[in-house]
């Protein structure tokens, strides 16, 4: 069952790296349902399984979002006043977000995530115009925006690109300089979810080889694998169309949601 359990650490961060990189979103939406199924094989606490999901998807983001960001930033991709707009309002989402988790029953969680997910694959399905384009608001909006991603995406264990993208492309910033200032942003949520789940985790899992809600192995192994295989995904969608992949991929999200729910 290790054996089994490290093999799957290394496919899961293969295919979230990937995905990642190819469609722009968060590695998170595979992850963290990808480590509840594998915690639940592995016979982890029921009360924590969801929560070390969550917490241990945000860890291994850090080490992708480390280097899709240093990337960015070389190729002048992010947009480092409106990250720091949002910082203040990112950093004390990042700490609500697994503040709110803590107290969450293991399957309210599981529920929340699942009606999350299913809303994001039919977003991504049905999703036919873009939005008209705005002009940007005050820098204090921004943080406020970062306060209310920051929560929601530290809550649900996924980056903040499912938010950061589409708001940043609707005030006429290019697609480029959204997906770069979504991965700045996105490091810092991870970083300070991170240590949230840690902190709030310490005195609650008794599972050998964690430190909090992070379980080592599987962040160390799906971080690895993940930084490799992003620039992959990343290289395919400048060759591939993706309307019937983002189909795919939306079906999946729904079909993975409903599991989650009524599993």
């Amino acid at each position: 069952m290790e054996i089994f359990s490290l093999i799957a650490y290394l496919i899961i961060g293969i295919v979230a790296g990937f995905v990642g990189g190819l469609l722009g979103l968060s590695g998170g939406v595979i992850t963290v349902p990808s480590l509840f199924f594998v915690f639940n094989l592995l016979g982890f606490p029921q009360g924590s399984v969801m929560h070390t999901a969550i917490g241990t998807s945000l860890a291994a983001m850090i080490l992708t979002g480390i280097a899709s960001t240093w990337t960015h930033h070389r190729h002048k991709g992010v947009v480092w006043h409106i990250v720091l707009s949002m910082i203040p309002g990112v950093f004390v989402g990042g700490l609500l977000g697994p503040y709110i988790a803590h107290f969450l029953s293991g399957i309210v969680l599981e529920i929340l995530f699942g009606l999350f997910i299913c809303f994001l694959g039919a977003y991504i399905l049905l999703k036919k115009k873009k939005m008209e384009p705005a002009s940007p608001p005050d820098k204090t909006v921004f943080t406020w925006m970062g306060l209310l991603i920051g929560t929601l995406s530290s809550l649900f264990g996924i980056g903040g690109g499912v938010f950061v993208v589409p708001l940043l492309i609707h005030f006429r910033f290019t697609e480029k300089k959204a997906i770069g200032t979504s991965a700045a942003t996105g490091l810092f949520i991870t970083f300070f979810a991170t240590i949230a789940y840690m902190y709030f985790g310490m005195k609650v899992v008794n599972i050998r080889e964690s430190l909090g809600y992070i379980y080592l192995p599987a962040f160390f192994l799906i971080g690895i694998a993940a930084v490799f295989f992003a620039p992959l995904g990343a290289k395919w969608a400048h060759r591939m169309k993706g309307t019937k992949l983002r189909k795919i991929f939306a079906g999946a999200l729904i079909l993975i949601g409903i599991l989650m729910i009524f599993h």
